[in-house]
């Protein structure tokens, strides 16, 4: 899978998992003001919040989410029911070892299980079973959208001839750079980190690389053959053990100082894995868009939506 695949596998979970939180957050905030309206009294809504003493009331707050994400999140609710029927009726039932699978795909990149969860926790407040339940959602969604399609074995076998090097295994680095505006800088660097000064602190105090300076240096899980990143950069690191640390190396305008915190070898998949995955993508190129299938099976289970009609399909 390259950058660009991992990526936008990556979105669309985050973006179907963004919806199960709103989903949840508008059945909570709703429940919350049913219980705290009887206990306040009728006509009256509990404050929840205030701000230089104007109260905000769970009313208000309700309706802004409401106005906010309300149609994202109703259509997400009505989308989960009709898909759990329509699986019901075709008999599709997922197994845990096929959500673990799910999950393995989808967890490329990191450079490890916990980072992957803790990811998801602190951008999408997303609980590990939340997650499993989204990936268990998009999977059954996917084989409510395949089924009656057929794939061969030939088209299988014709398929993984095309693209064999997508199923080798790549080396994996997980990198920290510091990076200098000029060689003197990143030379005075070195010089500091031979001195015994920690790597991620000077990467936070010198590095003008933004995004990884508040990570204390630290990009991540890198491919050796990453197109994205310098490749003088990466056959350096290839060369290195875990714990080295090299440069000044000449990347584009500045310079970078690397150290490589990890080297990752992944098992090659099991072939009947890599069968059963490439069956999927072909099944899903030849069937309609799964947003087209959400909306088609609301028709069919007369999903119908009263506070507005603008919802309607």
């Amino acid at each position: 899978m390259t950058r660009q695949e991992r990526a936008l596998r990556n979105a669309v979970i985050l973006l179907a998992a963004a919806a199960l939180v709103l989903g949840g957050l508008l059945i909570w905030s709703m429940r919350t003001v049913a219980t705290l309206e009887e206990d306040a009294g009728e006509g009256e809504s509990p404050d929840v919040a205030t701000a230089g003493g104007q109260p905000v009331t769970e009313e208000e707050w309700t309706l802004e989410l409401k106005k906010k994400h309300g149609d994202e999140v109703l259509l997400g609710i009505l989308n989960h029911i009709v898909v759990d029927k329509e699986a019901a009726a075709l008999g599709i039932r997922l197994t845990e070892e096929e959500i673990d699978r799910e999950l393995q795909r989808n967890m490329a990149g990191y450079a490890s299980e916990e980072q992957y969860y803790a990811q998801m926790q602190s951008e999408l407040g997303l609980s590990r079973q939340e997650v499993r339940e989204e990936a268990a959602y998009r999977l059954t969604l996917q084989s409510v959208a395949t089924a009656g399609i057929t794939i061969s074995e030939a088209e299988i076998d014709a398929y993984l001839e095309e693209n064999s090097e997508r199923f080798t295994p790549v080396k994996q680095i997980q990198l920290s750079i510091i990076r200098t505006a000029t060689y003197e800088e990143a030379d005075l660097v070195m010089d500091r980190l031979e001195q015994g000064e920690d790597f991620a602190d000077l990467a936070r105090q010198v590095s003008i690389d933004e995004e990884s300076r508040e990570h204390g240096g630290s990009i991540g899980i890198v491919e050796e053959n990453d197109p994205f990143w310098p490749e003088e950069l990466l056959k350096a690191a290839a060369e290195l053990t875990p714990g080295d640390i090299a440069g000044p190396l000449e990347t584009g305008d500045d310079y970078t100082i690397l150290r490589v915190e990890n080297i990752i070898v992944p098992e090659p998949p099991e072939p009947a894995d890599i069968r059963e995955e490439v069956r999927r993508e072909l099944a899903l190129d030849q069937a309609a868009p799964l947003e087209q299938v959400e909306s088609g099976l609301r028709q069919k289970y007369d999903a119908t939506i009263d506070i507005d009609n603008s919802l309607q399909d």
